[in-house]
C-alpha cells in the first residue's frame, strides 16, 4: 500500500467539524456505522463528540472565520437537539418496556359489573339512584330530604 496523499484533501477546520459531527450522528443512531453497517445508539459516544465540538468552539473563539463559526454553531445546535430527542425517546421506550413488564407480571383482573352502576353521588355526599330519587348516605341527611322537611313545615 503506497502513500497516496493526493486522495485526501488538506485537513481543514471544517473537515474536522464534519468528522466529529459524523461520529456524533453515528452515536445517536441517526446514520449507519460504516464499520458495522448497522444503526446503533451509543449516547456516551455521541455526548463525547458533542462535548468535543463545544470545547473546540470555546478554544477557537475569536479565531474562526464567519463561515467556520456558523458551521460549528449550526452543527452543535443540530446535534444537541437530536441528542435531547434521542434521550427523551429512549426514556419513553424504557418506560413503555417497564410498563409492559409490569403488566405481564400482574394477573389480569376481570372487572366485575358494578351493582349500582346507575347511582351518582350528589355534591353533599348523598346518592342519586337511577330513578332520580336522592337517598340517604353515611355522611348524613341529604339536601333533598332537608328541602322536603322545609316544604312540609310551610
Amino acid at each position: 500500500m503506497g502513500n497516496n496523499s493526493s486522495d485526501l484533501s488538506a485537513p481543514t477546520f471544517s473537515s474536522l467539524v464534519v468528522s466529529l459531527s459524523s461520529t456524533a450522528w453515528i452515536g445517536l443512531g441517526k446514520i449507519v456505522d460504516p464499520l458495522t453497517g448497522k444503526l446503533k445508539v451509543d449516547l456516551k459516544s455521541a455526548k463525547y463528540s458533542i462535548d468535543t465540538l463545544i470545547m473546540l468552539r470555546e478554544k477557537t473563539r475569536g479565531n474562526l472565520t464567519e463561515d467556520e463559526k456558523r458551521l460549528l454553531d449550526s452543527v452543535i445546535a443540530d446535534l444537541q437537539a437530536n441528542y435531547a430527542e434521542t434521550v427523551f425517546s429512549s426514556a419513553e421506550k424504557k418506560d413503555e418496556k417497564d410498563q409492559e413488564t409490569d403488566n405481564r407480571g400482574q394477573t389480569e383482573k376481570k372487572s366485575e359489573p358494578r351493582k349500582e352502576q346507575d347511582k351518582s353521588t350528589v355534591s353533599d355526599g348523598s346518592e342519586k339512584g337511577a330513578d332520580g330519587a336522592v337517598k340517604q348516605t353515611a355522611k348524613g341527611e341529604s339536601k333533598q330530604k332537608g328541602r322536603d322537611k322545609k316544604e312540609e313545615a310551610k
